[in-house]
């Protein structure tokens, strides 16, 4: 009884996990894609948040972003595609919080630093950050159409994918700044 300090329950197959993991987010991104693309007042209220958020082509992005959600939400679900899915998904909650959920904190009130960062990682979003980052990390796991396709001989085999995700994460918080920077000049 003791060892279950040290050791956790312990869960058959980390498959389990990574399936479960993979088909709850789906099912949250494939709904919220849908209701955005298909309910006038989700859409509207998409449109709203993008514009107070200041992100550009709104045009294009009011249909881009509820379109990604739904479609890599429908292939987590099913396991197709997973790690790149993931990667969409992940970009578009990375700028959602960027834009709109840090906007939320001080609403919040809070005291000190520390308790901004906590408020920071209480924000839905990050958790769909590292949701989302353990499917690019460690795959689709066994039950997806992603192992029937491979045949999971080669588990990993998404290490390229994962690192050129991270890569482009990174370039699109450079850019992000920039765009920052240059909105704080323009406006001084």
């Amino acid at each position: 009884m003791l060892d279950l300090l040290y050791t956790g329950i312990g869960i058959p197959s980390m498959d389990v996990l990574a399936a479960t993991n993979r088909i709850i987010l789906g099912v949250f991104f494939a709904t919220s894609g849908y209701h955005k693309l298909f309910n006038a007042a989700r859409h509207a209220s998409l449109v709203e948040t993008l514009t107070a958020a200041k992100v550009p082509y709104v045009g294009f992005n009011q249909w881009f972003v509820p379109t990604v959600e739904f479609a890599a939400g429908m292939a987590l679900i099913v396991g197709l595609f997973s790690p790149l899915a993931a990667a969409g998904l992940f970009v578009i909650c990375l700028v959602a919080t960027l834009t709109d959920g840090i906007k939320r904190i001080p609403s919040w009130n809070p005291i000190d630093k520390g308790d901004w960062v906590c408020c920071f990682f209480y924000l839905p979003e990050v958790l769909y950050l590292m949701m989302l980052a353990f499917v690019i990390s460690i795959g689709p796991s066994i039950y997806s159409l992603d192992a029937l396709v491979i045949a999971y001989d080669i588990p990993r085999s998404y290490s390229i994918l994962a690192t050129a995700t991270y890569m482009a994460i990174i370039v699109g918080i450079i850019m992000q700044n920039r765009l920052d920077n240059e909105t704080i000049v323009v406006n001084s």
